[in-house]
C-alpha cells in the first residue's frame, strides 16, 4: 500500500514540474519579448522622439489614447502586423504573455492531475481556470 502512495506522489511531483516549466518558460519568453521590444524601440530613437503622456493614457475614453498605447489584443496584433513592426506592440505582447502565463499553468495542471487520478485537485484547478477566464471576459480583458 505504501508503495502505491509513493508512486502516486512521484506522478504528482511530475505534474508540479510540468506546471513549473510552463511558468518558467512563459516568464522567460515574456521577459525576452519585453527586452527585445525595448531594444528595438531604443534603436529607433524611441526614447528621444516623443513623450508618452500617461495622464492621457489612464483615461477610459478610447479616442483620447495616443496611438502607441495598446488596450486590446486586436491592437497588439495590428501593431505586430504593421510594416515595420511596432516595437511597442512587441513589448505589449510580452506583457500579455506575462499575464497569460499563470492561466496556462493552471490549464496544464488540470490534465496532469487527471492523469495521476487526483480528481479533487483537477476540479479545483478547473474552478480556478473558470474564474480566471470569466474575470478576463467580464472585465473586457479579452477582445
Amino acid at each position: 500500500m505504501r508503495r502505491s502512495g509513493g508512486h502516486r506522489e512521484n506522478r504528482r511531483l511530475r505534474v508540479e514540474g510540468l506546471v513549473a516549466r510552463a511558468l518558467l518558460w512563459g516568464g522567460l519568453l515574456s521577459i525576452s519579448l519585453v527586452v527585445l521590444g525595448l531594444g528595438v524601440y531604443a534603436g529607433h530613437g524611441g526614447f528621444h522622439s516623443h513623450v508618452l503622456e500617461l495622464h492621457r493614457a489612464a483615461r477610459p475614453e478610447r479616442h483620447t489614447l495616443p496611438p502607441e498605447v495598446f488596450v486590446s489584443p486586436t491592437e497588439v496584433i495590428r501593431g505586430l502586423t504593421a510594416h515595420p513592426i511596432d516595437p511597442l506592440a512587441v513589448i505589449a505582447l510580452g506583457l500579455v504573455l506575462l499575464l497569460v502565463t499563470p492561466v496556462v499553468g493552471v490549464a496544464v495542471a488540470i490534465p496532469g492531475f487527471l492523469a495521476v487520478g487526483d480528481r479533487r485537485y483537477a476540479a479545483i484547478a478547473a474552478f480556478v481556470l473558470t474564474l480566471l477566464v470569466l474575470g478576463a471576459l467580464l472585465t473586457g480583458g479579452v477582445g
